[in-house]
């Protein structure tokens, strides 16, 4: 399994994006089921529909949804009570880190799966002693 996070999603959908094509490369090694399955949460499908709101429109956030609904190699997590208020505490114990709230359930989904490496371009998660990929290839 291979967590996929907002900057990758977001590296994927928008051209403008300075990671674009790295981002669709490493999408076709992740299509070889190299890494096996994708895993997202909430959160982060949160954070990728808002910028696209922003940044693209409703059509590409509609876009986004169909290629989610219709993939059978991304799993969504969602959050619980019990993981968001661990999240809250994660975020309060680590105040020399500029993680946010979304971080910090990215770490905690990625631990308790036993994730060790991220698609995305966000630095945070060496921070938090994860793989991040492509980069670290």
């Amino acid at each position: 399994m291979i967590f996929v996070d907002s900057s990758a999603w977001i590296a994927l959908l928008d051209s403008r994006d300075g990671f674009h094509e790295e981002a669709n490369a490493f999408q076709k090694v992740l299509g070889r089921g190299v890494h096996g399955r994708l895993v997202t949460t909430d959160y982060v499908l949160d954070e990728t529909a808002t910028y696209l709101r922003l940044r693209a429109g409703i059509e590409e956030i509609r876009r986004f949804r169909e290629v989610l609904a219709a993939s059978e190699s991304v799993q969504v997590v969602w959050t619980d009570r019990d993981r968001f208020w661990a999240a809250w505490e994660m975020l309060e114990t680590h105040p020399a880190k500029r993680w946010s709230l979304t971080d910090c359930l990215r770490f905690l989904t990625m631990t308790s799966l036993g994730i060790r490496s991220a698609f995305g371009f966000a630095t945070d998660f060496r921070q938090a002693g994860f793989v991040l990929l492509p980069t670290e290839e």
